[in-house]
C-alpha cells in the first residue's frame, strides 16, 4: 500500500467490463481512488465533473474513437496524465495518440506489474514536472518586474506578445534600466521557458576571446586551447541567448553571429564542419546602433537582423511614477532577505526621490534603498534623509515644506506636469485632456519647465 495524504485518481474508460473491474479493484489495493466506466461519453462527462490525475484510456469504445476521447479530455484538463490501452491491431493508432498527447500506451493483454509501473513512472513525471513549474515561479519571482507607468505597461504588453514568437528582440536603454530583465521576462513567458537562458556580456569579454566564447574551440585550435570549450551558442541549444551589449562585438564575431542567425549553424574554431543549433537571440545594448553603422563600426545587415522587434526602455527620470511601487518592492525584499522590518516613505521623500534624475537608473534606486537600511536610525525615511544618502543638499530645502508658496507651488505644479507627460508616454494630447487644459498651455509650461520630449522607442515604446 502506498502511503500519501490524498490518493491519485484514475479514471478507466474501457467497454470490458471484466478488465475494467479487474483494474478498478487492483488499483484501489494499491491505494488509489479508482472509478471505471464503460463507454467514451460517461468518460468524457466524468472528466468534466471531476478532476483525475490519470485516465487509463481504450482505443475501441463503443460509441467514440479512443483518440476522440483523448482529444477532449486533453482540451478541457490539459494536466490529467493519459494512458492509452490497444489490442494487437490498433499499436499504429495508440503511437499516434501519443503524439497526441498520451503519456504512453499499454498494449493488451497486459500484467497487473505493467499497469503499476507505467502509473508510478507517470506519477514520478507529474512530480518533477510539478518541482520544474515550482523553481520556474521561483526564477519569475526573482526577476520580477515592477512598473505602473505608461510606457512600463506597454512595455509588459509587448512581453506577452512577442515572448511566444521566435523573433529575435533588441532591447535599447541606458545602463541600469532593467534590459537583462525584459529578456529574461520574454525567455520565462515563452515555450522555451524550462531550456537554458544563457547571457553574454559583450563588453566584459575581449576581442581576442569572443569568437571562442560565443562559438567555443577544439582542443589545439589555438595558442592554450588545451582541452575543448563548449561556446555560448551550444549552451543556450533549446533556449535563449542573450547577446548584452551587443554593440561591443567585434566586426569578425559579428559577421559570425550573423551567419547563426541566418542559417541556424555556429562554425565552433578549429572544427571541421558546422553544428546546427536552436537558439533564440535576444540582444541588448545602451549604444546608438544607428550611428555606429554609419562609423562603420557595426553591420547594417546584422543590425536589420537583430532589430526585428525593438523595446526602448526609459530612464527612470522619465517614468517617476515607477518609484513609489520599486521602493515597496525593493523595501520588501531587502527586508525579507535580511529579517527586517520594511521601511516606510514621507511623501517628502517620495518627492525627493522623484525630483533626483537617477543617472544610474533603477540599479541606482535599488543601492539607495540598500543604503538606506544600513543608514537610516528609523524604519520612516524622510525627504532629508533622502538627500543625505545621496549626498545632496536638498533644494532650498524645499521638499519639507521650507520654501515659500509661490516657489513651493512652482515645483509642485513642475513635478505635476512632469508626472502626468510620463504616464501618458509623452503624449501632449492625450496628457492635456487628463489635465483638463488646452494643448497650447502645456506647451507653455512645458517650454517654461524645460520639460524634454523624447521619442516613442526611448521611452517605452516599441518598433517592429
Amino acid at each position: 500500500m502506498r502511503d500519501m495524504k490524498r490518493p491519485d485518481t484514475i479514471l478507466i474508460i474501457d467497454d470490458d467490463a471484466g478488465l475494467g473491474d479487474t483494474l478498478q479493484d487492483i488499483l484501489v489495493s494499491e491505494g488509489y481512488d479508482a472509478v471505471w466506466v464503460g463507454n467514451g461519453a460517461d468518460g468524457v462527462a466524468l472528466a468534466e465533473e471531476r478532476s483525475f490525475d490519470f485516465v487509463l484510456l481504450d482505443l475501441l469504445l463503443p460509441d467514440l474513437s479512443g483518440v476522440d476521447v483523448l482529444d477532449r479530455i486533453v482540451e478541457r484538463s490539459p494536466f490529467t496524465t493519459v494512458i492509452m490501452m490497444s489490442g494487437h491491431g490498433t499499436i499504429s493508432t495508440a503511437l499516434e495518440a501519443t503524439r497526441k498527447g498520451a503519456y504512453d500506451w499499454l498494449e493488451k493483454p497486459f500484467s497487473t506489474e505493467r499497469v503499476l509501473l507505467t502509473i508510478q513512472r507517470a506519477a514520478e513525471r507529474r512530480k518533477l514536472q510539478s518541482e520544474n513549474d515550482q523553481l520556474l515561479s521561483e526564477v519569475k519571482d526573482k526577476y520580477h518586474m515592477v512598473g505602473v507607468s505608461r510606457s512600463m505597461q506597454r512595455i509588459f504588453a509587448v512581453i506577452d506578445k512577442v515572448a511566444v514568437q521566435k523573433s529575435t528582440v533588441l532591447i535599447t536603454g541606458e545602463s541600469g534600466t532593467g534590459k537583462e530583465l525584459v529578456a529574461r521576462a520574454i525567455h520565462l513567458n515563452s515555450e522555451r521557458a524550462s531550456a537554458p537562458f544563457i547571457k553574454v556580456n559583450s563588453a566584459a569579454i575581449p576581442d581576442t576571446l569572443i569568437e571562442s566564447e560565443l562559438f567555443g574551440h577544439r582542443k589545439g585550435s589555438f595558442t592554450h586551447a588545451v582541452s575543448d570549450k563548449k561556446g555560448k551558442f551550444l549552451q543556450a541549444d533549446g533556449g535563449t541567448l542573450f547577446l548584452d551589449e551587443i554593440g561591443d562585438l567585434s566586426p569578425s564575431a559579428q559577421a559570425k553571429v550573423l551567419r547563426a542567425l541566418e542559417y541556424g549553424e555556429i562554425e565552433t574554431i578549429g572544427a571541421d564542419r558546422p553544428q546546427q543549433v536552436d537558439v533564440r537571440i535576444i540582444a541588448a545594448t545602451n549604444k546608438n546602433l544607428g550611428e555606429m553603422i554609419t562609423a562603420n563600426r557595426f553591420r547594417e545587415d546584422l543590425y536589420h537582423r537583430i532589430n526585428l522587434i525593438e523595446i526602448g526602455i526609459p530612464p527612470l527620470r522619465r517614468r517617476a511614477a515607477d518609484i513609489p511601487p520599486l521602493l515597496t518592492w525593493f523595501s520588501q525584499e531587502y527586508a525579507r532577505q535580511n529579517n527586517r522590518p520594511e521601511l516606510k516613505f514621507t511623501a517628502g521623500a517620495i518627492t525627493a526621490l522623484q525630483s533626483y534624475q537617477w543617472p544610474g537608473n533603477v540599479r541606482e534606486l535599488r543601492a539607495l534603498v540598500e543604503r538606506l537600511f544600513i543608514f537610516s536610525d528609523t524604519q520612516t525615511v524622510s525627504g532629508p534623509a533622502v538627500f543625505a544618502v545621496l549626498n545632496q543638499t536638498p533644494p532650498a530645502a524645499a521638499l519639507e515644506g521650507d520654501l515659500d508658496y509661490h516657489e513651493a507651488k512652482k515645483q509642485f505644479e513642475k513635478q505635476y506636469i512632469h508626472n502626468k507627460l510620463m504616464q501618458n508616454g509623452w503624449n501632449v494630447s492625450q496628457t492635456a485632456a487628463d489635465m483638463h487644459v488646452a494643448r497650447s498651455f502645456l506647451y507653455k509650461k512645458m517650454d517654461e519647465f524645460n520639460l524634454e520630449k523624447v521619442s516613442p522607442v526611448q521611452d517605452g515604446g516599441v518598433r517592429m
